[in-house]
């Protein structure tokens, strides 16, 4: 090999590792229990958000505590980087919470059919 070609090389192999730049986090893992606050019409609403990871992805279920609510099964849970999308059943249609991870936990806004409002999450174990 001639030098020419070991300094083309090298400086291929320079470019490609700063190119890449340094990698962020992992994505996030959401499996776990939360305890949570979702603001509805104003009033806040306290519950437990329990997500479990299985072969086929993740699901769960969110109960309320603070109001009279059935259970609301999650189907799905979506991750991308830092953040979380879940996709659950609710009292009303489809209930909708979109969630980015902070430093203490993950922060939002839920939807369901007209309702909007924002969501908290801090995980419990």
């Amino acid at each position: 090999m001639t030098s020419r070609h070991l300094t083309t090389i090298l400086a291929a192999t320079t470019l490609a590792a700063c190119a890449s730049g340094p990698s962020g986090p992992p994505p996030y893992d959401p499996a776990g229990t939360f305890e949570f606050t979702a603001v509805v019409e104003g009033q806040s609403i306290t519950g437990t958000m329990t997500i479990e990871a299985d072969a086929e992805g993740y699901t769960g279920i969110l109960r309320a505590a603070s109001v009279p609510m059935p259970p609301a099964p999650i189907s799905a849970v979506e991750v991308v980087d830092q953040t979380v999308t879940i996709h659950a059943d609710g009292p009303e249609g489809p209930l909708i919470i979109a969630l980015t991870v902070t430093e203490t936990g993950l922060e939002g806004t839920w939807a369901m059919g007209e309702g909007t409002g924002t969501f908290s999450a801090t995980r419990s174990n």
